[in-house]
Order: structure tokens, then sequence, then C-alpha cells
């Protein structure tokens, strides 16, 4: 009997029947200590998360502050200086021509402060990168020396004995209070709004750290009270420690925010108030002075003169009444007597004015120059000493605060940074052993 095998190639294939998978895709996740690892990671995250929030905010609000100390508040004075000092020079000038002899210690004012002005051109001229300031300031520089120029020219003249000298000088003033002055106020102010702006930045409530640091403790408590219920132990000894080491770091860092942000408060609020309304009256002090010298130089514009120096001596007796007014101000006590030296200026004044109105310059220029107790010189110059001392003061008070609000946060960065490992750590250290009950 013949067997006939059948070709392998003929013979049906095996086939596999699907098998499903033991067990779905994820499944880990739903478990017991799947759930315990998703908790840890996303504590330690959130953890993490918080440190870095709160460093990020520190570092910016320290670098905020030094830009102000370094190079805004720099840049500020500077042109607060350049319009104080172009403000004495045009007092100044005008105080030489009258004079006569032009006394040595007048001229060399009206020198210094020319010098001081360009020191202060050069420097705001280093720390200006808006290109609108920086055509204003060149358009300051070229006008100031045409001023000097005028002045120059005008004091020839009146060594010489020519009466064209007063026309030079009045001329020189005319573009020193038309043109120079309100050009050099325009640049305080703006570089002034620059501080207040970046100060005022430094002092906003950080809103996102708080969200992140309250939404890491509210979901701390969450896993220690989900993992109690899981494992019958009511307090897992390592959450707690991440938790206290988070508080810890939100205490530390909130307190420095806190302190940091009264200090740039009190400095925008209190000294940068008191330095721009001392740098005001200074200014004013110095064009009143001006006009009441310059009144005894052209002799036809007396009244016009008159009625300057009285607005401005009106305006700096309303701005002084405001400033003591206020609860929160610099140099109270020095300053607590400027009223009373004004009110003598003005008696010194009227007392110029009574001899102009009788044709008795002479006698005019003797109140207007003399050093006696009732003379204008004396009270000026009183007045003048105390607003200098003024402004020295409130900016001091402004960088001491700037620096206070720079120094507190010394620290808060590294330590945050290293209260979030140990925190990290310590959920890591917590959740270990329950995980480990699972095999």
């Amino acid at each position: 009997m013949t067997v006939e095998l059948a070709h392998p190639s003929t013979e049906p294939l095996a086939s596999r029947s699907p098998a499903s998978p033991a067990h779905p895709r994820w499944w880990f996740l739903w478990t017991t200590p799947g759930r315990i690892l998703t908790i840890g990671i996303v504590l330690a995250t959130l953890v993490l998360a918080s440190a870095f929030a709160t460093s990020t905010t520190i570092n910016n609000r320290q670098q905020a502050l030094t830009t102000v100390l370094e190079h805004t508040e720099p840049l500020s004075f500077a042109a607060g200086r350049l319009y104080t000092t172009l403000s004495v020079a045009d007092a100044a000038a005008a105080t030489a021509f009258i004079a006569g002899a032009e006394p040595h210690d007048v001229r060399q004012r009206y020198e210094q402060a020319i010098t001081d002005a360009s020191v202060a051109v050069t420097q705001a001229s280093s720390g200006l990168t808006d290109e609108s300031l920086v055509q204003l300031l060149g358009r300051i520089n070229a006008q100031l020396a045409v001023y000097t120029g005028l002045v120059e020219t005008a004091r020839t003249n009146n060594r010489a004995g020519n009466p064209v000298g007063s026309s030079y000088l009045s001329e020189a003033s005319a573009l020193m209070q038309n043109h120079i002055l309100p050009s050099a106020q325009q640049l305080y102010e703006a570089t002034s709004e620059r501080v207040d702006a970046e100060t005022t930045a430094s002092t906003r409530i950080p809103g996102p750290v708080i969200l992140v640091v309250l939404a890491t403790l509210l979901f701390g408590v969450f896993a220690n009270r989900w993992l109690a219920r899981r494992t019958r132990r009511r307090i897992n000894i390592g959450l707690v420690a991440g938790g206290l080491a988070v508080l810890i770091m939100l205490v530390w860092v909130g307190t420095a925010l806190i302190m940091s942000t009264a200090n740039s408060r009190s400095a925008n609020a209190t000294a940068a108030q008191s330095l721009k309304t001392i740098t005001n009256l200074a200014i004013t002090a110095q064009q009143a002075r001006a006009d009441e010298t310059l009144s005894l130089i052209r002799r036809g514009d007396v009244d016009i003169r008159k009625q300057s120096y009285h607005r401005r001596i009106d305006d700096m007796q309303r701005q002084l009444a405001e400033f003591l007014d206020k609860d929160r101000a610099v140099n109270k006590t020095d300053l607590a007597e400027a009223g009373r030296l004004l009110e003598k200026w003005r008696a010194a004044d009227d007392r110029i004015s009574a001899y102009i109105a009788v044709g008795n310059y002479q006698a005019a220029t003797q109140v207007a120059l003399g050093t006696g107790e009732d003379d204008a010189t004396s009270a000026f110059n009183k007045l003048d000493a105390a607003l200098t001392e003024g402004i020295e003061e409130s900016r001091q008070a402004l960088r001491s605060d700037i620096v206070d609000a720079h120094r507190v946060l010394s620290g808060a960065t590294v330590g945050a940074a290293v209260l979030s490992v140990l925190a990290a750590i310590a959920v890591a250290l917590g959740l270990w052993p329950r995980l480990s009950e699972y095999r």
C-alpha cells in the first residue's frame, strides 16, 4: 500500500488567537502605589515651582533696585544738578553785574556753577538712551555755550563802562529763563518719572508667586489627608517636614518682600517727593534772586521783574507749607526756618522797591547785595544753604531706602532654593516607606 504525503506548502497555517493584555494601559496610575507615586511627583514639582517663582521674583526685584541705584537715580540727580546749577549761574551773573567791582566770591560762584553744569551735562549724556532726551540735552549744551558768551560780552562792556552791557545780560537771562531752564526742567522731570516708575515696579505684589506657594501648601494638606485614609496613619513625617520647609520659605521670602516693599515705598513716597520739592524750591529761589537783581539792571521793566519775583516767592511759600504739612517728609527741621527767611527776604525786597521808586538805585543795590542781617543777601544765602542741605539729605534718604530694600532680599534666593530641595527630599523620604509596602 502506497501512502501519499501532502506537500508542506499545502498544509494549513497555524493561526494565533488575539490575546488581550493582562492590564489596560496606564493601569498602574489607578492603583494605590501609582497614586502615591503621582502625588509625590506632583508635590515635588510644585515645591520646585515655588522655589523657581520666588527666586525669579527676588532676582528681578534686586535687578530693578540695582538699576535704580547704579543708573536711573544718578542720571536723575545729574539732571537735577544741571537744572539747579543753571539757575545758580543766572542769579550769580546778574549779582556780579550790579556789584560794579564784581566781588570775587560772586564771580567764583558763577564760574563754579557753569563748571558744575558742564559736568552734569557730561554725566547725563553718559546715561541717556532715549533719543529725544539726548537731543534735548544737546540743545541745552549748545544754548549754554551761547549763554556764557553773552554773559562774557556783558561783563566786558560793564567793566568798560558801556551801557550796552545790560542789554547783553538781559538777553542772556532771557535765553536762560525762556529756553535753557525749561529744557532742563523737562529733562529733570523725565528722569525723575523714570526713578518713580522703576521704584514703584519693585513694590508690586507678586501674585503668581503667592498662588503657586498656596497651591503647594494646599496640595500638601490634601496629600497628607488622602495618605492618612489609605494607610491608616494620621501623620506622615516626610510630608509634614516638607510642608514646614515650604512654610518657612514662605515666611522668610514674604517677610523679605514686605520689608523691601516698605523701603521702596518710603523711597518713592517720602524721599523722592521731598527731593523733588526741595529741588524745585531751590531753583525757584535762584530765579527769584535773578529777578530781583535784574530789576536793578534793566530799569525799564522793573514792574515786570517785581511781579515775577513776587509770583515766585508766593509759589515757594505755598510749596513749603504743603511740604511741612506732610506727615512723611525729609529734612523738616532744617526747613522749618525757611518760611521766616522768605518773609525776611520779601521785606528786604520791599525796601529795594521803595528805594527804586524814589530813584535811589545806590541804596537799593546796597540792600540787594549787602551782608547786613536785614539785607536780601543774608536771607537768600541762609535759605539757599538750607535748601542745598535739604537736597543732599533727601538724596541720601532716597538711596538709603533703596539700598535697604535691596539688602533685605539678600540671601532669600539661596534660602528658597535650599528649603525647596529639602522639602522635595522630605516628600520623597515620607512617601518611600508607603510605596515599599506594595510588592
